[in-house]
């Protein structure tokens, strides 16, 4: 059977008691059901490296203060530009 409109299969009866015969049935606490999700392999679990989070903390350290002191002269050059126009 080929692909149909939802509009014909509710005007035509026959149409429609197939359709709804072909759907699955329908649980009332269906959603509560889950699948069995398989156990990540061991193998590749990644470890903690301390020289990894060291690395992560200075990179974010030397960042934020890089954007602190863009915002910083940002602000600056606008009072600065402000105070010389007023």
């Amino acid at each position: 059977m080929s692909t149909m409109s939802p509009e014909l299969a509710l005007v035509d009866p026959e149409l429609r008691a197939e359709l709804v015969a072909r759907l699955p049935p329908i649980y009332v606490n269906a959603f509560l059901e889950f699948p069995e999700l398989p156990a990540p392999p061991a193998v590749c679990t990644p470890g903690f490296r301390p020289r990894a989070a060291l690395a992560y903390l200075a990179w974010s350290l030397v960042r934020t203060a890089v954007f602190d002191v863009v915002v910083f002269v940002s602000v600056f050059a606008v009072v600065l530009l402000a105070s010389a126009v007023a």
